[in-house]
This record gives C-alpha cells, sequence and structure tokens, in this order.
C-alpha cells in the first residue's frame, strides 16, 4: 500500500464514519459551526458554497491542493468515503511529495504567502519546521512576485508518482495530509450532483 494511503476500509454508515475518524484523533469541522462529516459532491459554480473548490472550478478539473490551509496548522489526516455515486466514479489523485532536493525544498519553505482565513495570517508551502506541506490556490496569494513559487511546486508535482483512488461504495481511506497533495478531475455529466464523498479532517 502507498504510503499516502495509510489505511482502506470498506465503511458501511456514519457511525462506523465517526468511529474511525476519533480513533485517529480529534475529529474538526471544515468551518465553523460546521458538521464533522462534510458532504463533497460535485456542484456547478453559481450553486456551490462560496467557500469551497467548486465555488472557483465548478464541476471542472479541482488543482493539487492540501485540505484545511486555512488553519494554523492543517489537519493531519484526511478520512474520504465514496458514499454515493454512479459505477467507476472519477477517481481521486493523490499526489504524495517525496524525492525533493534541498534547493527545492528551502524555496518552499521560506518563500511567504498570505493565507486567508478567518484571521488571515502569512505561512510557506512548506512549514518552516518541515513537518506538513500546506497548500490552496484559493485562498493562498504571494506576497510578492519574488515569493511566488508556485512554477516550483507545480515542477515538484509532475516528479512524483500520483496514485489514482477508483472509488467504490462505501470505500474509505485515509489521507497523509501533510505530506500529500490531492485533486479531482473533471466529472462526467452523470456525476454532477450525485457522486458523493464523505470527509473529516482529524487534528
Amino acid at each position: 500500500m502507498p504510503e499516502a494511503i495509510l489505511a482502506t476500509y470498506q465503511i458501511n454508515n456514519e457511525i462506523q464514519l465517526l468511529e474511525l475518524a476519533h480513533s485517529l484523533g480529534q475529529p474538526v469541522p471544515s468551518r465553523r459551526n460546521g458538521l464533522l462529516i462534510d458532504k463533497l459532491i460535485p456542484l456547478p459554480r453559481d450553486q456551490a458554497h462560496p467557500q469551497s473548490l467548486s465555488a472557483n472550478f465548478g464541476v471542472q478539473e479541482f488543482p493539487f491542493h492540501t485540505d484545511g490551509a486555512y488553519f494554523t496548522t492543517p489537519p493531519r489526516y484526511i478520512v474520504l468515503r465514496y458514499a454515493d455515486g454512479p459505477p467507476n466514479p472519477t477517481p481521486t489523485l493523490i499526489c504524495p511529495i517525496c524525492n525533493t532536493d534541498n534547493e527545492t525544498m528551502e524555496n518552499l519553505q521560506f518563500h511567504l504567502w498570505k493565507v486567508r482565513s478567518f484571521e488571515p495570517f502569512y505561512a510557506s508551502i512548506l512549514s518552516e519546521d518541515g513537518r506538513f506541506f500546506r497548500f490552496d490556490s484559493c485562498i493562498m496569494t504571494p506576497i510578492s512576485h519574488k515569493q511566488n513559487n508556485l512554477n516550483q511546486l507545480k515542477s515538484l508535482i509532475t516528479k512524483q508518482a500520483v496514485i489514482s483512488i477508483d472509488w467504490s461504495v462505501n470505500q474509505t481511506i485515509i489521507i497523509d495530509n501533510w505530506q500529500t497533495l490531492h485533486q479531482r478531475p473533471a466529472v462526467r455529466p452523470d456525476e454532477v450532483k450525485y457522486r458523493t464523498l464523505q470527509r473529516i479532517m482529524i487534528l
């Protein structure tokens, strides 16, 4: 099993999903006053939550990102479950970050971005102590042209072995959100408002 996918299970309901999440650490809502379990459903831009990736990209391809980039310390783990939808749905693509040279690591570690959050803050793509990656192009802006190291991140992603999660109903995975990025390709028309992933963030 790839290290980016820490475990995979067959989870039949939300009770089992919450039990799994609590066994990993502290589950937290992705939004203030939100539920612990998010439902990730492809929606057109004008029907999506304004703070979601769908509000920016609709049913088209999402860029690689980490979840919870707006947390001061991003969630350690992400639990994803394919709860409902057509067979053979659009996969989730996971990119583990490894085998990076020192120059790239330093570039990602010390160039600052402004992170849009309830209380905005500044952070680098790779944390100063090197423990975790943080990136979400929808809420992060480089503080200057010289600080924009997005091309270095994109180049790094192209050098990694991307893992495709080919979902089946009730399939559940645990992602290392500190050492991976993930994305969703553009979805098929029959998946819009139907393909449903459940997500729990774990501190």
